[in-house]
């Protein structure tokens, strides 16, 4: 049995949308499995991203989704000695984009495909987001699109609303340098002021009111923060520089893309050149080495291919 699935990037938070908004991006993770009964040792093949580094045993993201998977189902026939596993990553790692909701979900879907798709898309869902431990990037890697994720309080699991996939150009602009997910949530506050808390009500609403208008002139405001960017742009050197200049060159809005370091920006195609000129030459004046990615909105989610 062989099977393979494409997971897109996700870039979450939007701005104002602290662990609530997330968008699908067209740049992929491939995952391929292959059973093989009577092998006596997994063979780990890793491409791209994170080659030389992830690991090749049952520490890696991938396995450990797929046994959290085989645990539910109780699926007890699959195992490191018996299963090839392929991982082709293009998400950059440790940048804000998404590269570990990808992997998640990623094992999710072949192991549930190994059992025979036992898992409905609400649990696997679910699970996705008791593994990452939040769900503004597995959501989007699922479902596609531009989505709002909201905890039911009396039901046990997420309530998912897509909204219109903006007729935009997401520019971008990731450094070289790193930041682990769990670090840029440890520096957040655990509360936060009244004042703050009706800023970012306030953008989210109108945000939302942008995208469902394709109103993108309201963007640059729709997208400002109290929550997580102020605090988060400690370790990002000259953040809302960088933003800012996105802004000038012609972006509708700019954001930290998920816990960062990558930064992201909303344009029209014709601006896709002065925007990611603008946003690399800023971070360079501090001899900080970009790489740029031009993605579209994602609108399928993960795919078995």
């Amino acid at each position: 049995m062989y099977l393979k699935v494409k997971v897109p990037a996700t870039t979450a938070n939007l701005g104002p949308g602290f662990d609530v908004l997330g968008a699908a991006l067209s740049l992929y993770n491939e995952f391929e499995v292959e059973y093989v009964p009577n092998a006596q040792k997994t063979n780990f093949i890793l491409k791209g991203e994170g080659k030389k580094t992830l690991p090749k045993n049952n520490k890696n993201l991938v396995w450990q989704s797929m046994c959290e998977t085989f645990k539910i189902l109780n699926e007890t026939r699959y195992n490191l000695k018996n299963l090839n596993i392929t991982i082709n990553a293009s998400i950059p790692l440790n940048r804000g984009l998404g590269s570990s909701a990808a992997t998640i979900v990623g094992g999710i879907i072949l192991a549930n495909a190994l059992s025979k798709n036992k898992l409905n898309t609400s649990q696997i869902a679910n699970l996705a987001i008791k593994i990452e431990g939040h769900p503004d990037n597995v959501i989007p890697a699922i479902y596609g699109g531009v989505c709002i994720c909201c905890k039911d309080k009396y039901k046990d699991h997420e309530t998912v609303v897509q909204l219109p996939i903006p007729k935009l150009k997401v520019v971008l602009c990731v450094p070289t340098f790193e930041v682990k997910t769990k670090q840029s949530r440890q520096i957040l506050p655990k509360y936060v002021n009244l004042g703050d808390a009706i800023f970012n009500i306030s953008r989210v609403t109108l945000l939302t009111a942008a995208f469902y208008r394709a109103d993108y002139s309201l963007l640059s405001h729709a997208m400002q923060d109290k929550i997580h960017q102020p605090y988060r742009g400690k370790m990002i050197p000259v953040m809302n520089e960088v933003l800012n200049a996105a802004i000038v060159a012609g972006a509708y809005g700019a954001y930290l893309s998920g816990s960062g370091p990558t930064l992201a920006a909303l344009c029209d195609k014709k601006n896709i050149k002065k925007v990611s000129k603008a946003m690399t030459k800023r971070w360079e004046k501090e001899n900080i080495s970009t790489r740029t990615y031009i993605a579209d909105f994602n609108r399928n989610g993960v795919l078995k291919i």
